[in-house]
C-alpha cells in the first residue's frame, strides 16, 4: 500500500511530463499534485504535510488516478474540483461556465468605488483626480437600492459578489446558455443571494432583449458585463487548456471579438439614464476599441488596466457631463479617453 507522500511524488513526475508543464507554463506540478491529493481526501495542506507518511486509503486511489489523468490532459483544476475562488468567495464551476478570473475582480472593484459603497473610497483608487474629487462630493448612485444588469453572467460570479458585497442591491443576471444559469443559481443559493439577484435565460445582443426585462430592471443604475471579446485568430492562439475545455461561445463573438462588446455598449446607452455607469471587460489590446464604441451620448470613457499593466475594462458614464454631478473638468479624458488602474483587491484568486 503506497503512502500519501508516494503517491504524491509520483503524481508530480505524471504531472511533470506532461506539456501542459512546460518550463514557461509557470505551473507547478507538485502544488497541483498536492492539490489533487487534498482535493481527494479533504484535506487542508497543512494536514497533508503531518500526514504524508500515512497510507493512501484503498478507495481513494482509483479517484486519485482518474483526477490526475485528467490534469495530465490539460484539464484545468477548477473543474476537477468543481469550484474557483472569485473577491474572497467559492464559486460552482462546470465546463458550462468559463473559470472566473483575477482580472475581472476589477470591474467588482470600480463598481464598489464609484458607487459610494461602505468601505470604499475613491481616494484610494488610482482615478484621475478631478473625477475623484467628483466622486467625493456625489457618487454615482446616491440612492442605498441600485439596480444592475450582469450580460453573460456565467457562473454568476460578477452578480453575486456585487450583491453580496452590497446586500441591498438588487441585480438581474444574463445568460444564453442554460447550464450555465443552473451553475449561476447554485451559486445564489450558496451564498444566501437568491433573493436579490434574478436569472434571465435570454440572449442580449437579441433586438428584443430589452422588452424581456422586468419592468424594475429597464433602466438599471449599472450595468456589468464579462462578454466574449476573443477574436477567432486570437483564440487559435490560446493555451489548450482553455482551447479545449472552457466553453468557446463563452470566449469567442466573431472574428473580430468585439462583436459581443460593441452590443453590450449599444444596449447600456439604450437602457442607462443619465448618469448610468457601464463597466465592461475587454481584451488586452481591445483598450482604444472598446472606448471607440462609446459615441457622444457618453460623458466619460476610461481604459482600466489588470494586474499585468494591461488594458482590460472599459469605465463609461452615460449622459452628458453638464446632467451630472460631476462638473465638466472632470473629464479628464476628451474624446479619447484616458487610461486608469485599480487596486488588488484585498482577496482574489
Amino acid at each position: 500500500m503506497r503512502s500519501l507522500r508516494e503517491w504524491l511524488d509520483g503524481a508530480a513526475r505524471v504531472l511533470a511530463s506532461s506539456p501542459e508543464f512546460s518550463e514557461d507554463s509557470g505551473a507547478s506540478p507538485r502544488r497541483e499534485a498536492e492539490f489533487l491529493l487534498c482535493h481527494a481526501l479533504g484535506l487542508t495542506r497543512e494536514a497533508l504535510v503531518t500526514r504524508a507518511r500515512e497510507s493512501l486509503p484503498p478507495d481513494a486511489e482509483g479517484e486519485l488516478n482518474a483526477l490526475l489523468a485528467r490534469r495530465a490532459g490539460g484539464e484545468p483544476l477548477a473543474y476537477l474540483a468543481g469550484k474557483r475562488e472569485f473577491y474572497g468567495r467559492m464559486f460552482a464551476v462546470s465546463p458550462a461556465t468559463l473559470i472566473p478570473r483575477p482580472e475581472t475582480e476589477h470591474l467588482v472593484d470600480a463598481a464598489r468605488v464609484l458607487s459610494g459603497m461602505p468601505g470604499v473610497s475613491a481616494a484610494d483608487m488610482p482615478f484621475p483626480g478631478r473625477l475623484k474629487d467628483a466622486l467625493a462630493r456625489a457618487p454615482l448612485f446616491p440612492d442605498a437600492e441600485v439596480r444592475f444588469l450582469d450580460l453573460g453572467t456565467g457562473s454568476g460570479c460578477i452578480a453575486l459578489t456585487l450583491a453580496a458585497e452590497c446586500p441591498c442591491w438588487k441585480g438581474m443576471a444574463v445568460d444564453i446558455s442554460e447550464k450555465a444559469l443552473d451553475m449561476a443559481r447554485i451559486n445564489a443559493k450558496a451564498l444566501n443571494a437568491a433573493d436579490r439577484v434574478n436569472f434571465l435565460h435570454a440572449d442580449f445582443t437579441a433586438a428584443d432583449f430589452a422588452e424581456r426585462l422586468p419592468e424594475e430592471f429597464r433602466s438599471p443604475c449599472l450595468i456589468v458585463s464579462n462578454p466574449p471579446y476573443v477574436g477567432e485568430e486570437e483564440y487559435a492562439g490560446l493555451e489548450r487548456g482553455v482551447r479545449e475545455f472552457e466553453p468557446k461561445c463563452a470566449l469567442v463573438p466573431g472574428p473580430s471579438g468585439l462583436e459581443h462588446p460593441r452590443a453590450v455598449v449599444a444596449l447600456a446607452e439604450r437602457l442607462l439614464p443619465s448618469g448610468g455607469l457601464l463597466l465592461m471587460e475587454h481584451g488586452a489590446g481591445q483598450g482604444e476599441a472598446a472606448r471607440g464604441l462609446c459615441g457622444t451620448a457618453w460623458s466619460l470613457a476610461l481604459t482600466g488596466k489588470d494586474y499585468a499593466g494591461l488594458d482590460r475594462y472599459l469605465l463609461a458614464i452615460r449622459g452628458q457631463v453638464r446632467e451630472r454631478n460631476i462638473p465638466a473638468a472632470a473629464n479628464p479624458c476628451g474624446d479619447t479617453g484616458q487610461e486608469v488602474t485599480t487596486h488588488e483587491p484585498a482577496s482574489g484568486i
